[in-house]
């Protein structure tokens, strides 16, 4: 694969009002990632223009950046009949004047709707100059942005921070609406744009990091490995960008002619380095503590479409990605927890003999059951962990109901994946995992989704430090700009453990998460695999590449 030159849809320079110590905000500080990510450019709105004022942000937007070709400038407009920012007929053309070739709006925030009576003067405008109009799907849902595109076709559209899982939503929207586009930070869904550029084609996708709250590496990830062609990746990386701002319909120079691919750099690790060039981490030692199935041939579960969710469809990613092993529990475990559901993880274990393993899923609603189902699928060796799921099952990890499985986790020291957070009802939070790892200290209490929000992994790190029985999860949509470093520090290296939860995600973003992580090398292969090795008590004989090694014989046998 050639290296991809990636063009940023989404990121916002700046200073904020509730700015994260661990995040970024002057642009100095964009220039300098891009330049360890390999970003060629980036497109960027100020903080100010969306939290304070839009022309006063649009203007100290200008000023900030100048000088700094590789951040190309964007606009956060609103409708004029208040006398706040000038009339259309008056912005537009001065927008374009300066060098602003894109714009965004947040009617939610700002306070006002896109109908025709109170935003057609200024969407008339940009569609008349083919200006790309962006706008977060948490301010316009993706039905209205489907109606805003067959009110105006010939504007390009970029619907923004879209995530996985609304997939029966979007595609028909998709299909409705050709000027209708994807920004991809939070576009996560398992073979996601595999999917999308065989229906929809690939020059709908477009490149976003999220920043400065999301880890660009982590948003690069899907582009450099999911199944699609190499033409269709450089579209996706940037090409689909530049094309929609070198379209514009202005005078002037277009703020940016090209963008070229970024070469390795001295200090890259083996880890990055593989990662850019899109290689499968077959020289690395992967160990997924979290993933999940769903029955042999399954495409989606009730609440959800989920692409290829079957045992088959998980090994076939780690494949792509050079995941070696992954613990796994069933989507009806999580929700039932019944035999059958403990039967589709085992035959998928059994399938998949040492790549998956799996968490048994005990529902301690059905206490008649619980003893024989604990002898069948904990006590027989045949699961090496426990998945509880009090926000389905409703019966709390503190409750009494829990502890035949809690004992025997503390018992034989197997690891307990909780669902972490403060919400929804029943997630499990630092101050319980605390009395549980006090409880039962054999036991090792799996903190799932600790990158979930900063909040929850703050209140992690004091709990983990006074209980050693404690590990740290990562795997979330949020992506979050340094969280893994920032657990690595305050926990200490051996106790962070990476995990996808794929196949509801795709496994690649939570790959890119940890491995781009700007942390040692000897740290980093402890995330991604010793730490959850090491959980399990496993020997050193047993912590090898298996990607690594399949493919080498395959070379051999050729």
């Amino acid at each position: 694969m050639g290296r991809l030159a990636f063009f940023d849809g989404c990121a916002m320079v700046g200073w904020r009002a509730t700015r994260h110590p661990e995040t970024i905000w002057h642009p100095n500080d964009f220039v300098r990632d891009y330049d360890y990510y390999g970003i060629a450019a980036g497109l960027v709105y100020h903080a100010c223009a969306s939290e304070y004022h839009q022309d006063y942000g649009n203007r100290r937007l200008l000023s900030e950046i100048e000088g700094q070709s590789r951040l190309v400038p964007q606009w956060v407009l609103m409708p004029h009949h208040t006398g706040e920012i000038a009339p259309a007929d008056e912005l537009v053309p001065e927008m374009l004047s300066l060098g602003v070739r894109s714009a965004r709006l947040f009617p939610k925030t700002h306070g006002y709707d896109l109908s025709e009576e109170i935003c057609g003067p200024l969407l008339g405008l940009l569609q008349e100059a083919r200006v790309p109009l962006f706008v977060d799907a948490t301010e316009v849902a993706i039905g209205a942005a489907q109606g805003l595109c067959a009110r105006y076709p010939e504007l390009p559209i970029v619907l923004c921070g879209v995530s996985w899982g609304v997939d029966r939503v979007l595609e028909p929207a998709l299909a409705k609406a050709p000027n209708l586009h994807i920004e991809t930070h939070a576009f996560q869904g398992h073979r996601a744009y595999e999917r999308f550029a065989e229906q929809f084609g690939s020059e709908r996708l477009i490149f976003g990091t999220g920043l400065p709250d999301c880890s660009p590496g982590a948003a690069m990830m899907m582009s450099l490995y999911e199944d699609i062609s190499e033409d269709e990746r450089q579209k996706v990386a940037g090409g689909n960008l530049l094309r929609l701002i070198q379209d514009v319909r202005a005078d002037g120079p277009c703020p940016i002619e090209a963008i070229e691919p970024a070469e390795p750099r001295e200090d890259d690790d083996p880890i990055v380095a593989a990662l850019r060039e899109g290689l499968p981490l077959d020289d690395e030692f992967v160990f997924d503590a979290h993933g999940h199935i769903g029955h042999e041939g399954s495409m989606g579960i009730a609440r959800l479409q989920l692409p290829y969710i079957d045992g088959d469809g998980l090994v076939g990613t780690m494949d792509r990605c050079g995941i070696d092993h992954c613990i796994v529990s069933t989507w009806s475990g999580i929700t039932h927890g019944d035999e059958d559901s403990n039967d589709i993880t085992l035959r998928a274990v059994q399938r998949h003999k040492g790549r998956l393993l799996g968490y048994g899923c005990i529902n301690p609603r059905y206490p008649e059951q619980v003893q024989s189902e604990m002898k069948r699928v904990l006590n027989s060796g045949a699961m090496v962990g426990f998945k509880p799921y009090p926000p389905r099952q409703q019966v709390p990890l503190t409750d009494i109901r829990q502890r035949p499985m809690l004992e025997w986790s503390d018992r034989t020291g197997a690891p307990v994946l909780c669902h972490g957070g403060f919400a929804p009802a029943g997630s499990v939070t630092p101050d319980q995992l605390a009395w549980l790892a006090d409880l039962y200290p054999g036991a090792k209490f799996v903190l799932a989704h600790t990158g979930s929000a900063w909040p929850l992994a703050e209140a992690l790190v004091p709990v983990a430090r006074k209980y050693g029985n404690i590990y740290a999860e990562i795997t979330y949509t949020a992506i979050l700009y340094g969280l893994v470093e920032y657990l690595v520090r305050e926990m200490g290296r051996d106790r962070v453990l990476f995990g996808t939860d794929c196949v509801m995600r795709d496994a690649a973003p939570q790959l890119g998460w940890a491995a781009w992580a700007r942390i040692p090398l000897q740290d980093k292969r402890m995330v991604l695999g010793g730490n959850t090795a090491d959980m399990l008590s496993w020997p050193p004989e047993l912590r090898q590449s298996v990607t690594g090694l399949a493919r080498r014989e395959q070379k051999g046998s050729a």
